[in-house]
C-alpha cells in the first residue's frame, strides 16, 4: 500500500467521542517508520499509531476506527 491509497482509504477528519475534532497528521513518513494521529485544536492527539509500512499502519488504525464507530466496514 502506498502513502496516497493509505490516505485515500481512511478518513482525514474525525469527531471524537471525548475531544472533539481533529485532523489526521502524519508523524513519521520515512523508509524504516510510518506513524500518524488525529490532531486536535488543542494540540492534543487520538489513534496515534505506528509501523514500518502504510498497509501495517492502515490495519491496526482500519480497526480502531471501525470498532470506535468512525469508519464503516
Amino acid at each position: 500500500m502506498t502513502k496516497t491509497e493509505f490516505l485515500y482509504q481512511i478518513p482525514d477528519i474525525i469527531d471524537h467521542k471525548t475531544w472533539g475534532y481533529a485532523e489526521l497528521e502524519i508523524v513519521v513518513d520515512n523508509e524504516e517508520q510510518k506513524g500518524i494521529c488525529y490532531r486536535h485544536r488543542d494540540k492534543t492527539a487520538s489513534f496515534g499509531t505506528y509501523g514500518s509500512s502504510w498497509i501495517e499502519v492502515y490495519e491496526k488504525l482500519n480497526k480502531l476506527l471501525i470498532t470506535e464507530g468512525y469508519k464503516k466496514t
